[in-house]
């Protein structure tokens, strides 16, 4: 059987199955807990006085969508109001998902995640360097932020691009310090897991997480910008104190280190699908949960782990993931003990002061965290 065969098989036979998840996840809670709707309605309010056009807040409690609310409009000039089902782009936050595609790899035996890069990505010029999945998953490849050049605003380039171009310009850009030496963020080395993924399924990024993670969990709503119906809108951004449409860059341009859309209900749902068990085995959820350490025995101190970051946030273990790209931002964070999610994303950036989704989160995490009266 050839692999577009067994890559439609595979949609097929999920659909069904999928679309009733969905049915279920969009079913509005009867009554969502009052603490809840004040502490989003004000950080939303507080939000959109800061400029931003649209807000998308979400929660679940123990797999179960507890409050779901849109404020705001997605299009200033048609006045389009958002709504919870608005799809918005997720930027970084889609390292979740990459991640757990290599380890979902690794439980299979298709892959190690101390296996070098350069096996799987030959066409990535190592330069004698021994770069691993691990150090790519981590932050600690030392690969530079960014495949591109520095452009003089400090965005992404539009594209599209081809695989070709991306790899050439990553080959010229220096290394910033031995793997395992130090920890920088880089989505650079994110791009190369994505062509990682596509040599070893022989789908493409977008295909690999449609088949493998979205349509299987019932999370219609997510999947890479551009693909799949999943129209990329644009969000704004305040450029020299005036708010201006961002065009989005094409999904090539960030592919898996950036590139997927989704809801805020759909990610409060991956959340807890990802943490018990629906996603990886527990063993593999502990690996992608744990801080990188360094070579010298040190944990990182931004507490970045394989796609996620854990952190102690109200008092309480949390992992966490924030994303920003031209015209939107978002921010996602799961309490395992108390199985509470909290989404948000918005549709702008650059922004002003106040105006990050991670505020209007802790805001709203602290609501439902706090015994209910």
């Amino acid at each position: 059987m050839t692999r577009a065969m067994l890559a439609l098989l595979l949609i097929l036979g999920n659909v069904p199955a999928a679309e009733a998840a969905r049915r279920r996840a969009v079913q509005p809670p009867a009554s969502p807990p009052a603490a809840i709707v004040t502490a989003a309605t004000q950080a939303a309010q507080s939000l959109m006085t800061a400029g931003v056009p649209a807000v998308q807040v979400a929660v679940s409690k123990r797999g179960h969508i507890i409050y779901a609310d849109a404020f705001g409009v997605l299009d200033k000039e048609s006045a389009t109001a958002a709504t919870p089902r608005s799809v918005l782009q997720i930027a970084s936050i889609t390292k979740e998902f990459t991640a757990a595609a290599i380890l979902r790899l690794a439980e299979r035996g298709a892959l190690s995640l101390d296996d070098p890069i350069d096996r799987y990505v030959p066409d990535f010029d190592s330069r004698g360097v021994t770069i691993t999945l691990r150090h790519l998953l981590t932050h600690t490849s030392g690969i530079s932020r960014d495949w591109y050049a520095a452009t003089s605003n400090g965005l992404a380039p539009p594209g599209p691009v081809t695989r070709e171009q991306t790899m050439a310009s990553l080959n010229k850009k220096p290394f910033d310090f031995l793997p395992g030496k130090k920890w920088s963020y880089s989505d650079a080395g994110y791009m190369l897991l994505g062509y990682a993924i596509e040599s070893i399924t022989g789908m493409s990024y977008a295909e690999s997480i449609q088949t493998e993670i979205v349509l299987p969990l019932g999370l219609i709503d997510t999947g890479v910008c551009g693909t799949y119906n999943l129209s990329p809108l644009q969000g704004y951004g305040l450029l020299g104190g005036t708010w201006k449409h961002m065009p989005p860059p094409h999904w090539s341009v960030m592919l898996s280190n950036g590139a997927l859309c989704s809801t805020a209900s759909d990610l409060v749902r991956w959340s807890h699908l990802l943490a018990n068990g629906k996603v990886l085995l527990p063993a593999s959820y502990e690996t992608m949960t744990t801080p990188a350490r360094l070579d010298d025995g040190n944990v990182v101190s931004s507490g970045y782990a394989l796609g996620i970051a854990v952190a102690n946030m109200l008092g309480r273990s949390a992992v966490w993931h924030s994303g920003a790209i031209d015209g939107f931002q978002s921010y996602l964070v799961y309490f395992p003990a108390e199985e509470l999610a909290v989404a948000v994303i918005i549709n702008a950036f650059p922004v002003g002061p106040g105006a990050n989704p991670q505020s209007m989160a802790m805001a709203v995490a602290n609501a439902a965290l706090a015994p209910q009266q």
